[in-house]
């Protein structure tokens, strides 16, 4: 399964990781719009989660425009809305 990850801050990334391997999951982490590919990695992705409060306006439409049905939109923040969000589509 491959998730994409809109939104958060850069010190999550460690936890996203751990996430990844405790889940078997392949996450793609992206709080940035510089960051590039963001458009190849929606498309690909099973479920994106955006973290509203931490995210451009930009980056949501992306979300929208190519991951309409498999987007999650997450007012909370952190690592531990993402772990729950990932048991939910998990289970």
């Amino acid at each position: 399964m491959k998730v994409v990850v809109l939104g958060g801050y850069d010190r999550m990334a460690s936890k996203v990781r751990e996430l990844s391997k405790k889940y078997g999951v392949d996450i793609k982490f992206i709080n940035q719009e510089t960051q590039q590919n963001i458009d190849s990695a929606l498309c690909k992705a099973d479920l994106v989660l955006v973290f509203t409060r931490l995210v451009g306006h930009n980056m949501v439409s992306l979300a929208k425009k190519y991951a309409k049905d498999r987007c999650v939109f997450c007012n909370r923040c952190g690592s531990c809305a993402l772990e729950e969000e990932l048991k939910k589509w998990l289970s």
